[in-house]
């Protein structure tokens, strides 16, 4: 990994939950924040070199999975793993989320070792 530190976007509107992805994430990663999909993406454009995102599916405007397939589509950035995080865990939701271009589902509430294996997976993947 060397001495610079690997960035991640999280896209999060509960601040409950940013509180949790800064405890848990933020001892292994710079940490990026946007509270919906649109700052998300405008987020993402002006650090196309970040290295992974973690995004919550139900977020007001514009949604989880829209920002995962406009991420792709309109930015190209088809090479950065994304995590969707939902507590709609159904099979339909993981398909759904898959189909829109994320890299990997976790459901929520998930467990800090179970998030921090799932974005070390995807970072080492990628890597």
């Amino acid at each position: 990994m060397g001495d610079e530190r690997r960035r991640l976007l999280v896209v999060e509107d509960s601040p409950m939950m940013v509180r949790m992805y800064r405890m848990v994430l933020g001892p292994h990663y710079e940490l990026a924040f946007a509270a919906d999909g649109a700052e998300g993406l405008d987020a993402a454009a002006r650090d196309p070199k970040v290295h992974g995102m973690v995004v919550d599916i139900n977020m007001p405007g514009m949604d989880g999975l829209e920002f995962v397939r406009r991420l792709r589509t309109e930015l190209g950035m088809t090479d950065v793993p994304v995590l969707v995080c939902s507590t709609e865990a159904a099979e339909a939701d993981q398909a759904a989320a898959r189909q829109a271009g994320a890299n990997a589902f976790l459901p929520k509430p998930w467990q800090p070792a179970q998030l921090l294996a799932a974005v070390a997976e995807r970072l080492n993947g990628a890597a």
